[in-house]
């Protein structure tokens, strides 16, 4: 049978003693115990209900006992029915009232009570502080309470006697926190006593007035609660209140085995609280007719404590985890660690990634028992943690008893997210640094986590940057073809630009000016004596045919009725004029929209091109027949030219080496650099084939607007 038990963590003397007793009495009844510390009902609200203890999912224990004085801070009803919800089997409270369950409390209003009579009466002090814990504690409720009705009550017995109230947290160092506030704002008004919640904000108490300096303040008295084995070794030894709390836990183990076997139990079960007067209070010697012990009537615990040995190991391995840099060279100094502290069975195991809360499933990194010792770093072992506890450590359990020594479960953690968790056994007095070593532990985990993100950042990093690298130099090399692209085309735009104003400038002198000299010629013929009337029809044709060509011309540098009546239009009439100059039969077929969807600087760019290819198909080919053929469809426009004529082969693989220029452009070579020219303006396919016997074909293809 398993029983489990929750507290906060195994790091102060009350829950150690609570835990020992529980230890103790499991054993002697033949119980296997697991402790799990960290799981606590503190800040609740924020929290939804499934999530309270989530280990009791796999630790598979029979009936679960609770030290509520240290998980819950709160006495709101809310987190006990959540987990009734939760929890199906036997429950017993530790240390507060858990309604509808048994609960195991010390008694303590009458001993407080002794307390505080004791300072008032026997040693007349007048002005008392309360240093207490959480204002919510139910423990803390209970002690406020008693020292301020106390105070209440004694007032008109006696006059001038006050009480003032601090609360904080349970540790020494929320206590010297307290002190140092208060002193800070009541530096020329100090108490007579400090009456602490308990012992441990007592020393702390204690502490900060042996090193403030001042003689009233350092004149203070101090009481505790608990009785912890560092009151009794205090100088001076501490008055305080002793609570049984092995007898608690030892109690407990007994309450839930009834319940686990059906028996009926009280739902509140009282133990007694004693008051022991030492020398923090004032006292010299034990007050006659007092129900207090002394402090010899307490037996000082025997238990070998070695406090200075404990402290280097912790040491040693803190400075050991701060200068590592990956988890196979944390094993080593854990290794030493656990060996120095006789600590035999551990297991390391961590979470693939942080969680929000405890999982199901980890990875085994490190485990030592008697048999053997483990650690995979590279490659661990993957565990579900119902398997974990129900059958590795049962087996363990089983093979290899310890007496004395319980399985304890402490999570490994960084703010709220949960790293892992290591499962030991470990004998009394190591506890408390077991709990250090987890602490450095989740902190070290924590580091090469970030650590390990921030490699591997960095190669996300590294790698992107090489991507981005390349990526940049195909985008220059792109660029670089580009802008040597765009320098070929502006060099071909000036070259095209220089030949059409050679070949204008040559049709005007081989054409227009030799008919002007013919005019002229004639003209002075007259002059010579020659017969007008004789020269004067060949000079009416001669001018009639000068007017047509300049005409022409004037036409081809800009044809006007492009922009008077369209695309389809312009194109009509430029087919049936080349039907009617030339000896050939021009034909025109417009299958597209009857308006143009282009503008007009497109339009242009249609039209010049396939007036050059009317112009090289009539003077370059010697085509009798031209076809020139419009379409529109799938979205694309279409236009295809083909003639009769005598094509040239070389034409096709777009030579330019032509050292004559004038046999370049009576090859067609500026017309084809041309089109090719202003079918990429209009980002068009251009296509150009053509062969001595089948004529040549030009086709470009536009996108649709």
């Amino acid at each position: 049978m398993r029983i489990g038990l929750f507290l906060n963590n195994l790091d102060e003397e009350y829950q150690t003693s609570v835990y020992k007793g529980v230890r103790d009495e499991a054993a002697a009844k033949g119980l296997d115990l697991i402790c799990i510390q960290g799981e606590t009902l503190y800040n609740y609200r924020d929290r939804n209900p499934d999530e309270l203890f989530p280990s009791r999912e796999f630790i598979c224990a029979d009936g679960i006992l609770i030290l509520t004085s240290t998980i819950m801070d709160r006495t709101v009803s809310s987190p006990l029915q959540a987990l009734r919800q939760f929890i199906k089997v036997p429950l017993v409270s530790i240390g507060s009232r858990f309604p509808d369950y048994p609960s195991i409390i010390v008694r303590n209003s009458d001993t407080m009570t002794l307390l505080m009579e004791h300072l008032v009466v026997f040693h007349a002090y007048r002005k008392l502080l309360y240093l207490g814990g959480p204002v919510e504690h139910p423990a803390n409720l209970v002690r406020e309470h008693i020292f301020c009705r106390t105070i209440n009550a004694m007032k008109d017995r006696f006059p001038g006697l006050e009480g003032r109230v601090i609360n904080g947290e349970f540790r020494q160092t929320s206590a010297i926190m307290m002190m140092r506030e208060y002193i800070g704002a009541h530096r020329d008004d100090p108490p007579d006593v400090i009456v602490a919640g308990n012992d441990n904000i007592a020393l702390g108490a204690l502490k900060l007035l042996n090193t403030i300096g001042d003689s009233r303040w350092e004149g203070c008295r101090v009481t505790g609660f608990d009785d912890i084995e560092q009151a009794r070794l205090e100088n001076p030894s501490l008055t305080t209140i002793w609570q049984p709390l092995e007898n608690m836990g030892r109690l407990a183990v007994k309450t839930l085995l009834d319940l686990i076997n059906g028996q009926k139990v009280d739902e509140t079960i009282y133990i007694e609280s004693e008051l022991r007067i030492r020398n923090s209070c004032g006292c010299t010697a034990l007050p006659k007719n007092r129900k207090g012990k002394n402090a010899a009537d307490h037996k000082v615990s025997r238990t070998i404590n070695r406090p200075e040995y404990h402290l280097q190991n912790m040491s040693l391995l803190g400075q050991a985890f701060i200068s590592i840099n990956s988890l196979n060279e944390m094993i080593s100094p854990l290794r030493f660690f656990l060996t120095n502290m006789a600590v035999k069975g551990f297991f390391l195991i961590l979470y693939p990634q942080p969680l929000e809360h405890p999982g199901n499933v980890g990875n085994l990194i490190y485990y030592r028992t008697a048999h053997g010792e483990y650690h995979r770093v590279d490659s661990p072992e993957t565990l579900e943690m119902t398997d974990f506890f129900s059958h590795t450590i049962a087996k363990h359990i089983e093979n290899s008893p310890s007496a004395g020594m319980a399985w304890c479960v402490y999570y490994l953690r960084s703010g709220r997210e949960y790293l892992g968790l290591i499962v030991y056994e470990a004998p009394d007095g190591v506890h408390p640094q077991i709990c250090n070593a987890g602490v450095f532990l989740s902190n070290t985990v924590k580091r090469l986590q970030i650590h390990d993100d921030e490699k591997g950042q960095i190669q996300r990093l590294e790698r992107e940057v090489a991507i981005r690298t390349k990526d940049l130099g195909e985008t220059y090399r792109k660029l670089r073809e580009e802008v040597q692209r765009r320098m070929a085309v502006e060099a071909e735009v000036l070259k095209i630009s220089e030949m059409e104003r050679l070949r204008f400038s040559m049709d005007l002198h081989d054409d227009i000016c030799q008919r002007l000299a013919g005019i002229s010629m004639l003209c002075k013929s007259f002059i010579n004596g020659a017969s007008f009337e004789s020269f004067l029809p060949e000079l009416s044709e001669l001018i009639d045919e000068t007017l047509a060509r300049t005409r022409r011309y004037a036409h081809d540098s800009f044809p006007m009725e492009l922009d008077v009546l369209g695309l389809k239009e312009a194109l009509d009439a430029l087919c049936h004029t080349v039907s009617r100059q030339n000896a050939c039969r021009c034909v025109f077929s417009w299958s597209a929209p009857e308006k143009s969807l282009f503008n007009s600087v497109q339009d242009l760019n249609i039209y010049r091109i396939v007036q050059e290819a009317l112009q090289n198909a009539v003077k370059h080919a010697g085509a009798a027949v031209i076809n020139v053929d419009i379409r529109a469809a799938n979205g694309i426009f279409s236009v295809n030219i083909r003639d009769s004529g005598i094509g040239d082969p070389q034409l096709n693989e777009e030579k330019s080496d032509f050292t004559d220029i004038q046999r370049f452009i009576k090859r067609g070579g500026l017309g084809l650099r041309s089109m090719r020219y202003r079918a990429h303006q209009l980002g068009a396919e251009y296509i150009f084939e053509s062969s001595e016997k089948g004529g040549t074909r030009i086709e470009i293809n536009i996108p649709l607007p």
